[in-house]
């Protein structure tokens, strides 16, 4: 490995930090065990903004049941979670949890729609991104579609996210030759946030956003829900039907496990008043 690639620390927290600039502008509280930001759309668009002005090394987790049933249950998950520069509510279901508890989250910020103000940013201001994940003809068409919706987009690189271990290296090589400064991880949750977690200290990218299908969605490979569904909290279902198969364990039976959750939260808060 050259050296202007090498591993700039030993362990994933070693350059772990919020920035230099600014304190967090919103609050984070704890939503059934797991870390919640108070943020806006806007906010979170500025903040990966900061983050590579500041130059740091920072990531972004999207936050929705699934994620908050599978932290419950896998302490590595809860740990990074609590790590993270930025948690934001990318599920309807947290947005309603949190504010049950008695925080105050704006609204949900839903990382398939956040691609395209951060993709202008980055435009703008000539940051080239990296997208990593998925399957090689989505995230390829997910590129294509990037470059003709964003002239100025520089895009450092692509790469699809099936590959084993003995190919991580040359995929951490890749993306830091690339010099890119902002790295989009479509991988699936939790494996996206793990493969984070475990090469932080590794990764030149100065912000590190983990998307799940994002891919699938910009390529249009699947159809988004009707605009209608997304205002009442219900994509869910949308993707539900399309998908009965593959997301029946994580709506039909993660949903009611959020919800006693939620419930078991809600009386100890309740308890302890």
């Amino acid at each position: 490995m050259s050296e202007d690639v090498a591993p700039i620390a030993s362990g994933p927290t070693a350059h772990f930090g919020l920035g230099t600039r600014s304190p967090r502008p919103f609050p984070r509280a704890n939503v059934m065990g797991v870390p919640l930001d108070a943020c806006s759309a806007e906010q979170f668009v500025a903040t990966v903004e900061s983050w590579v002005d500041d130059g740091g090394r920072q990531f972004a987790v999207p936050v929705n049941a699934h994620l908050v049933n599978l932290a419950g249950q896998d302490p590595e998950l809860a740990t990074l979670l609590e790590h993270s520069g930025l948690n934001y509510a990318d599920g309807q279901s947290v947005v309603w949890a949190s504010r049950l508890l008695g925080h105050r989250v704006p609204a949900r910020v839903p990382t398939t729609e956040m691609i395209y103000p951060i993709a202008e940013m980055l435009a703008r201001r000539r940051f080239p991104v990296y997208l990593l994940g998925g399957l090689p003809e989505s995230v390829e068409a997910a590129a294509s579609q990037l470059r003709r919706d964003y002239p100025g987009l520089e895009l450092a690189g692509v790469q699809h996210g099936y590959f084993g271990p003995a190919e991580e290296r040359l995929v951490i090589e890749r993306i830091n030759h690339s010099r890119a400064r902002v790295l989009l991880v479509g991988m699936g949750n939790p494996r996206q946030e793990k493969w984070v977690w475990q090469h932080l200290g590794e990764l030149r990218p100065n912000a590190i956003l983990t998307c799940g299908g994002l891919y699938d969605w910009v390529s249009g490979r699947k159809r988004r829900a009707p605009a209608w569904l997304h205002r009442i909290g219900l994509e869910w279902l949308w993707r539900l039907l399309s998908e009965p198969r593959r997301l029946f364990l994580r709506y039909v039976v993660g949903n009611p496990r959020f919800c006693l959750g939620l419930a078991r939260a809600l009386w100890r808060r309740r308890s302890a008043v």
